[in-house]
C-alpha cells in the first residue's frame, strides 16, 4: 500500500497554480466552463507527474488550457445558436 503513495511525486504549490489556470473558465463559463477547466486541471496534473522535460510540460500545459477555452467557445456558440 505504501508503494502507491511513494511512487507519486510531491508537487509544489506553484505547480498546482500553473495547472489550475484553466479553472478561470468557471468564472466566465459556468458549469460547462467548470467541467472543461476541471478536466484541463486534471490533465495538467498528469503532465506534471510525467517524466517529460519541464519546457515540454509548460508548452503542453498552455496547449491543454487553450484547448479547453476553445472547446468552451465552440460549445457556447452552439448553445447560443440553438436557443
Amino acid at each position: 500500500m505504501d508503494d502507491v503513495s511513494s511512487s507519486k511525486k510531491k508537487l509544489k504549490f506553484k505547480v498546482y497554480v500553473m495547472c489550475g489556470w484553466p479553472l478561470i473558465l468557471v468564472l466566465i463559463g459556468g458549469a460547462v466552463g467548470g467541467g472543461l477547466g476541471g478536466i484541463a486541471y486534471l490533465l495538467n496534473l498528469k503532465l506534471y507527474n510525467s517524466n517529460l522535460s519541464n519546457i515540454v510540460k509548460i508548452i503542453l500545459n498552455i496547449l491543454v488550457g487553450s484547448t479547453a477555452i476553445f472547446l468552451w467557445s465552440v460549445i457556447r456558440a452552439y448553445i447560443q445558436s440553438s436557443f
